[in-house]
C-alpha cells in the first residue's frame, strides 16, 4: 500500500555503506501460497511500524556483480525457518500464524536474480551489489513493489493510469503482461497482453429490433435464429483476437388473452447458438432474466443476438421494460 507519500515498504540505500538497505514503514498484502499453488482466497496483511528497518547485505565480490532480493514473507504454523531482523508480529488473520518478516534472498556472484525459496512472499526490490563497491546508490535499487515480473503471485498488484494527454501506448510500455491500464482521457480500462493493450470491456449499450410487429407490439420468434424475432443485439467491428462476451439481460413479455405456451431467451454469437434460458409456460406474461457467456471468435464481427422465443410466436416483447448489457473481455 503506497501510503500518503507513496513510500510504504520502499527500499532505499543507506548512505556510505555497500552492505545495508533501509525499508520504510508501511503496510502490504502478501499473497498466500501453499505447495506452489496460489490461494486466491487469502492474503496476509503485514505492517512495518515507523521508522522502518535496515538490513545487512553481504559484502561485494571482487570479481562480479550480484543481485539480491528484498522480500516481505509470511510464515504459517508449519514454517520453522529463522527470521531476519524484523521480529514476528502478533497479527493472526484467521488461519495465519505465527507471523511475518522482511528478509534478504542473496544472489550468486555473476548470476541473474535468484529464485525465492519461500512460499508466501512479496518482492519489494532488487538490489545490484556491484563488484568492489564501497557504497550503494539509488540507481542500484529496482523498486518492484507494484511489479508483477518475478513475483510468485501473478495477480496484478496495481493498475497504471495514463496522465492527461498521455497516449495509451506510452503507459502500456510500463505495465507487465496481464496488468491493467486505465486510460484517463477515455475513462476506459485496458488489459496489457503480450503484444499490445486491449480494451477490457465494451461500453454497455443495446438496441431493440425485430422483424415483425403485431397490432399491439413486437411478437416473439417461433423458431429463434436467422434474424427472426431478434429483439436485443450488440454489433461491433472484428478484432484479431478472441473475446469472451458476458451478457446480462432482462426480457419482459406479455401474453394476449386466450394465448399460452412456452417461452425462453435464446442468445447467439455470429449466428451460432450459445445459450437458452430455462423455459417457462404461461398464459399471462412474465420476464426472463439472467447471464450468458459466449465466445466471439477472432476476425469475426461482434454480432451477439438475444431472441425472445415464444411457442408458435404467441407472446409479445415489451421493449419499454427490457434491456441488456455486455462485457467483452480479450482472450489469448
Amino acid at each position: 500500500m503506497p501510503g500518503p507519500t507513496g513510500t510504504g515498504f520502499k527500499v532505499t540505500a543507506v548512505a556510505g555503506s555497500s552492505a545495508r538497505v533501509s525499508i520504510a514503514a508501511g503496510r502490504a498484502w502478501v499473497p498466500l501460497t501453499r505447495a506452489g499453488v496460489r490461494d486466491t482466497r487469502h492474503s496476509a496483511l503485514v505492517e512495518l511500524p515507523s521508522p522502518g528497518v535496515t538490513i545487512n547485505l553481504g559484502p561485494s565480490s571482487p570479481t562480479a556483480d550480484r543481485f539480491d532480493l528484498i522480500v516481505a514473507r509470511v510464515a504459517e504454523d508449519t514454517d520453522t525457518t529463522p527470521y531476519s531482523e524484523v521480529p514476528l508480529s502478533n497479527y493472526v488473520p484467521g488461519n495465519m500464524s505465527p507471523g511475518w518478516a522482511v528478509d534478504v534472498v542473496r544472489g550468486v556472484d555473476g548470476a541473474p536474480s535468484p529464485g525465492v525459496p519461500y512460499e508466501s512472499y512479496l518482492i519489494l526490490a532488487r538490489v545490484r551489489v556491484r563488484r568492489n563497491s564501497t557504497t550503494l546508490v539509488e540507481a542500484d535499487i529496482e523498486d518492484l513493489r507494484y511489479a508483477t515480473t518475478g513475483q510468485g503471485d501473478p495477480t496484478v498488484l496495481a493498475p497504471i493510469r495514463t496522465a492527461p494527454g498521455q497516449s495509451l501506448a506510452a503507459a502500456a510500455g510500463n505495465q507487465s503482461r496481464g496488468g491493467l491500464i486505465y486510460a484517463t482521457d477515455e475513462d476506459r480500462l485496458y488489459l496489457k497482453t503480450a503484444t499490445d493493450a486491449r480494451p477490457l470491456a465494451n461500453r454497455p449499450q443495446y438496441w431493440p429490433w425485430v422483424t415483425g410487429k403485431g397490432a399491439t407490439g413486437w411478437w416473439a420468434a417461433d423458431v429463434p435464429g436467422g434474424g427472426t424475432g431478434r429483439v436485443l443485439w450488440f454489433d461491433g467491428p472484428a478484432v484479431p483476437y478472441d473475446r469472451i462476451a458476458i451478457v446480462s439481460y432482462q426480457m419482459r413479455y406479455t401474453v394476449p388473452a386466450g394465448r399460452e405456451g412456452w417461452t425462453s431467451c435464446w442468445v447467439s454469437s455470429a449466428g451460432a447458438f450459445g445459450f437458452e434460458s430455462i423455459r417457462s409456460y404461461t398464459n399471462v406474461g412474465g420476464q426472463h432474466t439472467g447471464t450468458a457467456q459466449l465466445i466471439i471468435s477472432k476476425n469475426a464481427p461482434l454480432s451477439v443476438y438475444l431472441y425472445l422465443y415464444g411457442q408458435l410466436g404467441f407472446c409479445q416483447f415489451d421493449d419499454w421494460q427490457s434491456g441488456a448489457q455486455m462485457t467483452a473481455i480479450p482472450a489469448e
